[in-house]
């Protein structure tokens, strides 16, 4: 989705407030509750009239956390989908153990409010959306909603949980179910790999499969280890993202989260960095010709280090802050 001109977070707040018509009374939080109940996580489904009756309401005393996003697949939102996962799990955690009359947890999608998304010129998504109570025992003193800023720390249900419970005052707790199935998928992995091991063992022969195929083995075991791929199986990240100009987005510039494109990437890398030293070890010295040999190690040594200097590129987008570069920013 293209984006036009960023807002800050104040002054989207109260343009917010502007384009309900600063409505007043008539909300309704039983009807904000069943929204919630309706959803299995406790995230409650607004369309623009439930936003504009029981969420931008200044005189409610209840609280509310919305997010602004864009679902569908043909949005092609990858932060929308990792800020969504994080919501539910913290709006899970609220709907079991938490004062559902205190806050409640909601969702506007782009598709189910899309005048208020017209009218507030809203292009950059995901935003996650504060509104405190504004009446009641557990009125704040400035009541006017607040846009959380969506950054490294918000991306984890216990980080969002946290700043939540420090911004509205109250005892928030995610819920992050376990993934039995999982453990039992590792556990039938681990014990076919066994028995196949076993089999090869008692039936093949490993010497006749010579060192070439056991050493790309060992090298493509290392590669899958060693970028990231384990995480993706595990947290099932969106495959890419979109930046917020529109652009395609490869990479998560935190070292919280990443794409699934982002392994095959860094897979790649690493295995180009592997063959250039395993060239330059095994073949460049058998050269016989010197002038070829002088050519052929430079040719790999400048790979090598591109390739190096890409992955510390990688690392400086992933680790902001990082000092160091070799040869590419």
């Amino acid at each position: 989705m293209r984006l036009l001109r960023a807002l800050g977070a104040l002054s989207f707040a109260s343009q917010l407030l502007l384009s309900c018509g600063g409505v007043a009374g008539a909300q309704s939080l039983s009807e904000l509750q069943a929204l919630a109940k309706a959803d299995g996580d406790g995230l409650a489904r607004l369309d623009m009239e439930a936003f504009v009756k029981n969420v931008a309401a200044e005189n409610k005393d209840y609280a509310v956390v919305v997010q602004l996003t864009a679902l569908s697949p043909k949005y092609k939102c990858g932060p929308c989908l990792v800020l969504d996962k994080t919501l539910r799990a913290v709006a899970r955690g609220w709907s079991r153990h938490g004062d559902k009359g205190r806050v409640v947890f909601g969702s506007l999608d782009v598709d189910d409010g899309e005048e208020l998304f017209h009218k507030m010129k809203i292009e950059q998504i995901p935003r996650l959306m504060v509104f405190p109570a504004g009446a009641g025992p557990h009125a704040l003193a400035n009541a006017s909603p607040r846009e959380m800023t969506i950054k490294e720390d918000t991306l984890t249900p216990e980080g969002m949980a946290a700043k939540l419970s420090s911004l509205l005052g109250v005892d928030i707790k995610p819920d992050i179910p376990v993934n039995y199935g999982k453990y039992v998928k590792n556990a039938v992995a681990v014990q076919a790999a066994g028995v196949g091991a076993y089999l090869a063992y008692r039936l093949v022969s490993l010497r006749m499969l010579g060192r070439n195929l056991w050493a790309i083995a060992t090298i493509v075991f290392v590669l899958l280890m060693t970028s990231g791929f384990m995480w993706n199986k595990i947290n099932d990240p969106p495959f890419m993202g979109q930046s917020r100009s529109g652009d395609v987005q490869l990479f998560v510039p935190t070292n919280n989260q990443q794409f699934g494109v982002e392994t095959q990437i860094v897979a790649l890398t690493y295995a180009v960095c592997a063959l250039c030293i395993v060239a330059l070890v095994r073949h460049a010295p058998k050269i016989q010709s010197a002038d070829q040999r002088t050519f052929v190690t430079f040719v790999f040594v400048l790979v090598l280090m591109l390739m190096f200097s890409y992955l510390n590129s990688v690392f400086r987008l992933k680790m902001p802050g990082y000092p160091f570069k070799l040869l590419l920013e």
